[in-house]
């Protein structure tokens, strides 16, 4: 299986280096590192979402005991 890379800057169209995650001359972030950026925002949700129905069970277990 070959890796393609982004080779240019989408905001400035100047050269990347290959696997680059950022534009050098503009700092925009490539599109690998914006897909990066969305899967970190969704495991953070889910693990949000687990502490929070974790936090509501607990909440509810005393509540039942007492």
């Amino acid at each position: 299986m070959a890796t393609t890379y982004q080779t240019y800057c989408e905001r400035c169209e100047s050269r990347l280096v290959p696997g680059a995650a950022y534009c050098e001359r503009c700092g925009e972030r490539t599109r690998k590192a914006k897909g990066m950026v969305r899967l970190a925002i969704r495991v953070e949700l889910v693990a949000l979402a687990a502490m929070a129905l974790l936090t509501i069970g607990f909440v509810l277990a005393f509540y039942v005991q007492h």
